[in-house]
């Protein structure tokens, strides 16, 4: 068996449409320091193409879907439903440059899971000062109290409703710029259709 090759301690293959996927061996970047090193050069490759210019303030906020019932899981808890919820806020966004990234956390002994889309929006003169591009990344990074939360059976449950294969990648997108077209239509984030092109449906 051909041995893979490997960056920042991590192995990856190259992909039929020319990208490559990393492998790694957790659920959450914060438990693997060459998985975290990885995802923070995502975040700022990502940073760094947006071309914003240091000094910035940053405001934050979240929106939060509960798993309601299963038609709001099967609706929200996929990566496309990441973009449908961004633009469900798409009137706060227009005119203003913005970073979104998903966050996936139970409550304790909950059945499903809550799922935040976090905003990092650039702001004239309110929130917190940032010089560069490190001190972004720290500022928009989240820590996973519970790294224990996928279990097999929560993982079970969820599987009557979506591919878990999806909800196991939202705790590694990293954070991405909201684009808009000419029409002022949201763009599709590149990083989230990567992954799914990597994602094999579990039927």
């Amino acid at each position: 068996m051909k041995k893979l090759k490997t960056i920042l301690g991590l192995e990856y293959k190259r992909l039929d449409d020319g990208f490559y996927q990393v492998e790694v061996n957790c659920d959450f970047p914060q438990q693997s320091k060459s998985t975290l090193l990885f995802y923070n050069c995502l975040e700022e490759y990502n940073i760094k193409e947006s071309r914003i210019q240091f000094p910035i303030r940053l405001i934050s906020f979240v929106d939060t879907i509960n798993p309601l019932n299963k038609e709001t899981i099967m609706n929200y808890y996929n990566i496309k439903g990441i973009k449908k919820i961004v633009d469900e806020n798409k009137s706060k966004l227009i005119g203003k440059t913005t970073f979104i990234k998903p966050e996936v956390s139970y409550e304790k002994k909950k059945k499903y899971p809550n799922l935040h889309i976090h905003f990092y929006q650039l702001s004239e003169d309110k929130g917190t000062l940032i010089n560069n591009v490190n001190e972004m990344i720290q500022f928009c990074s989240i820590h996973y109290e519970n790294t224990k939360q996928f279990t097999s059976k929560r993982i079970s449950d969820l599987e009557k409703y979506v591919n878990t294969l999806e909800i196991h990648q939202m705790t590694f997108l990293p954070m991405e710029e909201v684009m808009f077209d000419n029409n002022g239509q949201i763009i599709d984030f590149q990083h989230h259709l990567r992954v799914l092109n990597g994602i094999e449906l579990p039927f």
